[in-house]
């Protein structure tokens, strides 16, 4: 019986010594503009860049032609103006000869007629400018019940899961790695 009675007042310390515990912080407690001072070249392979798709505008009429988008070209925008507010500057890769981190970024969507449900898959390596790598990270992001497709769409879909990935690397220190490898620079 004694021993139940110092359960209670155990846990209470216990829990009170917990307060100051400082948290890591979760998605919600990240926000985008930041505004760090580096430069940030994204990169795409050519053969991502140059990768065309087709989607139907509308998948209930079976009649109407497919339209093929250039979905490279549309990651690597999407990209570029979902890491704009976390950055300095951020340009692609062959437009910024000095930057402190390179991002290898690489997108695939899909679009299932049967459940009228659009899919983005991203995925981004980082790597210092020595060729180091120090993070990679995948973001998806859906879309439920879509009836018609517009590009405008899809580029929205892909800037959300680039902005996944934005706060991803913020909370992994990827971004702390890239400005303590420019101070030592």
């Amino acid at each position: 019986m004694a021993r139940n009675s110092l359960i209670w007042p155990m846990f209470l310390a216990l829990i009170a010594g917990c307060t100051n515990t400082p948290v890591k912080p979760g998605e919600e407690d990240v926000t985008l503009d930041q505004h760090l001072p580096l430069r940030l070249a994204v990169y795409m392979s050519p053969e991502d860049y140059a990768l065309q798709i087709q989607h139907y505008y509308n998948p209930r009429i079976h009649f109407e032609s497919p339209r093929w988008t250039e979905e490279g070209k549309l990651v690597r925008s999407a990209a570029l103006a979902a890491f704009a507010p976390l950055v300095e500057q951020v340009l692609p890769r062959d437009e910024m000869p000095m930057p402190d981190l390179i991002i290898r970024v690489r997108g695939n969507s899909f679009f299932n007629p049967g459940s009228q449900n659009f899919y983005i898959d991203v995925s981004a390596a980082c790597y210092l400018p020595n060729g180091k790598e120090i993070g990679s990270f995948q973001a998806k992001w859906v879309a439920k019940t879509v009836i018609i497709f517009h590009e405008r769409e899809l580029e929205k879909g892909y800037v959300a899961a680039f902005q996944d990935i934005g706060r991803q690397l913020l909370q992994s220190g990827t971004m702390s790695d890239a400005m303590r490898q420019r101070a030592t620079n």
